[in-house]
């Protein structure tokens, strides 16, 4: 009894700082946290590889006035994506990946359609993931943006949250994202990132941390990690600007 009320004790000492201490293992939703940081009453979303729509949805119920802006490539996911978020106005669906060039581009449609990718699957991702779900069956040729162009020809001056899940490309949205991440006009990145072999070209852990912190951003936490065995293949990973981090810090402190 004595231990659990030094450890709420300290639990409250520490909240005063803004931390938090979590026992080893305990799951923490990714989504919770971005409710938690994101306080705008109407912040501005981007949703980059946004399939049918269930992140948008689970968005748009965390933060029932902000402007979700949607991009899916895949025509028959696009087609769906609309149809689920046909009666919200403040939904934005564009039919485009978003990369590191504006144009077109080649996207690898596999058998099952959460792993299309703009990248070609690596044959040693079946050992990860299972045989048969990164078989490519059809390449389309798909328009192209970037986080730049967009933010430019749609006068977009911030993002708060931006999402991705684009099956390993992520490394060539954050391309061409430079200019808006360098301005520090994204305050939350939300992204996947897978760890094993799965796609060609895709970029290592290392190279996100490199090129996020040359531009100020800074990890804060992973969450949603998978493994085979006990190597980490797969994990979702907030980082956060570090004008957003200083923002933070002068209202409650967190670290």
């Amino acid at each position: 009894m004595w231990s659990e009320r030094l450890k709420e004790t300290i639990q409250a000492a520490l909240r005063v700082f803004g931390v938090e201490l979590r026992r080893a293992g305990a799951t923490v939703d990714a989504f919770g946290v971005q409710k938690e940081l994101v306080t705008k009453a109407e912040p501005v979303i981007f949703d980059v590889g946004a399939h049918v729509g269930s992140v948008a949805l689970k968005y748009r119920a965390l933060f029932p006035r902000a402007a979700i802006w949607c991009f899916e490539p895949f025509a028959p996911s696009f087609d769906k994506l609309q149809q689920n978020l046909a009666n919200d106005p403040r939904m934005s669906c564009h039919n485009l990946a978003v990369s590191d060039a504006k144009g077109h581009a080649v996207l690898n449609a596999n058998l099952a359609s959460v792993t299309n990718s703009l990248l070609a699957s690596d044959e040693r991702g079946s050992s990860y993931w299972g045989e048969g779900l990164l078989n490519t069956t059809d390449q389309v040729e798909v328009s192209t943006t970037t986080v730049d162009d967009f933010v430019l020809e749609n006068s977009i001056g911030e993002i708060d949250i931006l999402k991705l899940d684009v099956q390993g490309a992520e490394f060539k949205v954050l391309t061409g994202a430079t200019d808006t991440l360098r301005r520090q006009q994204v305050a939350l990145l939300y992204t996947e990132m897978i760890m094993c072999p799965t796609y060609k070209g895709q970029h290592e852990f290392q190279d996100y941390l490199k090129f996020l912190g040359s531009l100020g951003y800074e990890m804060l936490d992973l969450f949603n990690a998978e493994r085979s065995g006990r190597q980490l293949i797969q994990a979702d990973v907030i980082f956060l600007s570090s004008s957003f981090k200083e923002q933070l810090q002068r209202s409650v402190p967190y670290n």
